[in-house]
């Protein structure tokens, strides 16, 4: 259980942390490689959103405390200020790659901003519950980019008309992969039984998915986990105290 503290690094903290660096930099160069092959940008965006926010939200509670997790972002940037002695632009390009159709760098700082600033309120707020900050986490690695995938590649079949360019099909993709990732947010710490829970997960799932519909650009990024953590504190956790009361 991560502790609220910077304080000595346990060797597993080490490990954690290089791996994670190790991971992001191989998955951000993947989505690098993907937009200069052609590869529409939402595509390599997904890459990193689903594979980032899958290897944060599953290792975060992991580390003894706060310093393995400023280690892992600080080889990180290790690795970016290599990357820009290498070639000045690159960062730049990699920036742009994750950015949305239609939308700049800054755009894509902005989302970056507000969604990390999201989890981290999530994280803060709901520490004693690491199953509530996981499944926020998880519902935009896995629900808000199913539902990105399955709409722009099947959205259409089965409703033709759209809400605010969100199809159908990608908002039945939010509701079910944000179900998963509740379950399996509550699998990984084992407190409860998830599936005795299953109707109050179901209305988390439709919150996001309503809430991920009528969200447009970046403000998914800030919504969407704000929306399930409050949700599953309300519905599964009541009990659970919030850190500051």
């Amino acid at each position: 259980m991560v502790e609220l503290y910077f304080g000595e690094l346990a060797v597993l903290d080490v490990v954690m942390a290089i791996s994670t660096c190790f991971v992001a930099s191989v998955v951000i160069e993947a989505a690098h490689r993907m937009s200069k092959i052609g590869a529409p940008r939402w595509a390599s965006r997904k890459v990193v959103h689903s594979v980032m926010g899958t290897v944060i939200g599953l290792t975060i509670f992991g580390y003894s405390n706060l310093s393995g997790p400023a280690l892992a972002v600080g080889l990180f940037f290790v690795v970016l200020m290599f990357a820009w002695a290498h070639s000045s632009n690159l960062v730049l390009e990699l920036l742009l790659s994750g950015s949305r159709e239609g939308e700049t760098g800054q755009s894509t700082f902005i989302a970056a901003f507000v969604g990390l600033l999201s989890f981290a309120v999530v994280f803060i707020l709901f520490l004693s519950r690491p199953e509530i900050f996981i499944a926020a986490i998880l519902a935009v690695s896995w629900g808000d980019a199913s539902g990105e995938v399955i709409g722009r590649t099947f959205g259409g079949r089965l409703v033709k008309r759209r809400f605010r360019d969100k199809t159908l099909e990608g908002s039945l993709a939010v509701f079910l992969f944000t179900a998963l990732s509740v379950i399996v947010a509550m699998i990984v710490h084992p407190d409860v039984c998830p599936f005795c829970f299953i109707p109050q997960i179901l209305v988390v799932a439709a919150g996001v998915s309503i809430t991920e519909a009528l969200c447009t650009g970046w403000r998914d990024n800030l919504l969407v986990p704000l929306v399930c953590a409050c949700l599953v504190w309300l519905l599964i956790f009541p009990s659970a105290p919030l850190l500051w009361l």
